[in-house]
């Protein structure tokens, strides 16, 4: 193991493996998947909504493998941000952070509105009739909260929410598969009837579920074991992960086909699929689980800004002040205030312009999708440009370049569909891209 030198003033570390584990697991947002994404991805890619996440998969697990090459590099807030400025320099790493910035700060605002709508129609399930917005900001303000206490707290919560709500779905999918499956027709899954374009119009979402494993890197100064417990904590959630969306993709959306179109393009089509398969609660627990999960998201989300924050005050991006940490819970809360706040914002306009479930998955799902194509493909890149210990120089090409050409090739895949479609996000997205980059050029020397 290589020697580490004293921790920096202010970030503790803290956290065990299980608590790194927790912030990997809890941000993808495993439920999020079964209830949001994966409806989302079948209402364009029908039965080869399972392809699509098994082409995703292949993909993160190539990015999993990349990030681990960097395991013994010192851990920092920002991240695999810190792995790009290891082999392409200082400017392209502060760039990467401040992309990986936008990145979660559209999965935040994402992952808040569908917390706000599920917890609205828990309340009301319940008998409790609360506004949208007030449900909104009660979660938002909840997350930030519990967000800015001890990272220990946090973590420990996004790891048990995360195990209530998958539960709670993995039991309903198999209790929905036994009252609707007695012989299985797999011809739902038969690739031959599955075209490109279908396969590739749910490649965005697929991808999009599995965003989050990677900010267990954000807790590497934090970790009492990064060298171990960050690449276990990466690998970890992507195998999850990838099994869980492998099964859910193949059965789920044969389920939901079985629903009217409008019960297909509700909030809820899972709770609208089991009421209708006749199993009593289950529309609440599938609420219940929903918001759960959604809340241990929020806070990943949350935990990964709060830290990149930091990590771009340290480098004078942004305003010294946000490089302090709370003096009682040693969280970075004056960055975690001044990213969260305005973003909880956005998500209030975006609740008071009643957008639909489509539409909130084509801006912020595809903002958060360019921006961590671009920073796995630029990890890639470092891969293949810095001496790494512990890796061969053939492991490092094979895997790095196996990486680069795959993310390259989703890209190229995403950007296709959706050009014409969302010009007006993917010229947002470059406009605040280019925006960080002449903020780092005017800040950072050209050789640091």
């Amino acid at each position: 193991m290589t020697e580490r030198g004293p921790d920096p003033p202010g970030l503790r570390r803290c956290l065990r493996p299980l608590e790194v584990t927790a912030q990997a697991v809890g941000t993808v947002g495993l439920t999020l998947t079964a209830v949001f994404n994966i409806p989302e991805a079948m209402r364009t890619a029908g039965a080869a909504t399972w392809i699509s996440y098994g082409l995703a998969l292949l993909v993160v697990l190539l990015v999993a493998e990349t990030l681990v090459l960097f395991r013994r590099l010192p851990g920092s807030p920002g991240g695999i941000a810190a792995y790009v400025g290891a082999g392409l320099g200082a400017r392209l790493g502060a760039t990467a952070s401040w992309t990986l910035l936008l990145g979660y700060g559209a999965t935040l605002v994402a992952c808040l509105l569908f917390f706000g709508f599920f917890l609205e129609l828990l309340l009301r399930h319940l008998g409790l009739q609360v506004p949208p917005l007030l449900a909104y900001l009660l979660g938002g303000l909840g997350c930030l909260e519990l967000a800015r206490r001890d990272v220990q707290l946090s973590t420990r919560t996004m790891l048990l929410t995360e195990t209530i709500s998958a539960l709670i779905i993995l039991a309903l999918t198999l209790v929905i598969l036994r009252h609707g499956w007695g012989a299985p027709d797999l011809r739902a899954i038969n690739p031959l009837n599955d075209t490109t374009a279908q396969v590739r119009s749910g490649l965005m979402v697929a991808v999009l579920s599995f965003i989050g494993f990677e900010s267990a890197a954000n807790l590497g100064r934090e970790a009492m074991d990064a060298e171990r417990s960050v690449p276990r904590s990466i690998r970890t959630a992507v195998l999850l992960a990838g099994v869980l969306f492998m099964v859910w993709g193949a059965f789920l959306p044969e389920g939901l086909a079985w629903l009217p179109p409008a019960a297909r393009q509700s909030l809820d089509p899972l709770s609208a699929l089991a009421e209708a398969m006749g199993i009593p609660g289950a529309g609440l627990w599938i609420k219940f689980g929903a918001v759960l999960c959604l809340f241990g998201t929020c806070l990943g989300a949350l935990t990964a800004l709060a830290r990149l924050g930091y990590g771009l005050a340290e480098q004078g991006l942004l305003p010294p002040p946000l490089a302090r940490v709370h003096p009682h819970y040693g969280t970075p809360a004056p960055a975690l205030m001044a990213v969260g706040l305005p973003l909880l914002l956005v998500g209030a306009l975006v609740v008071q312009r009643q957008l639909n479930i489509s539409q909130i998955f084509g801006v912020f799902g595809g903002f958060a999708v360019l921006a961590f194509l671009l920073v796995y493909g630029l990890v890639a890149l470092s891969s293949l440009r810095v001496h790494l210990p512990g890796n061969s120089r053939r492991r490092r090409l094979i895997v790095g370049g196996a990486c680069l050409a795959a993310v390259g090739s989703m890209a190229v895949a995403y950007v296709s569909g959706v050009l014409g479609q969302q010009n007006g996000m993917l010229l947002t997205f470059s406009a605040l891209l280019l925006l960080g980059a002449i903020r780092v050029r005017c800040v950072l020397p050209a050789r640091r």
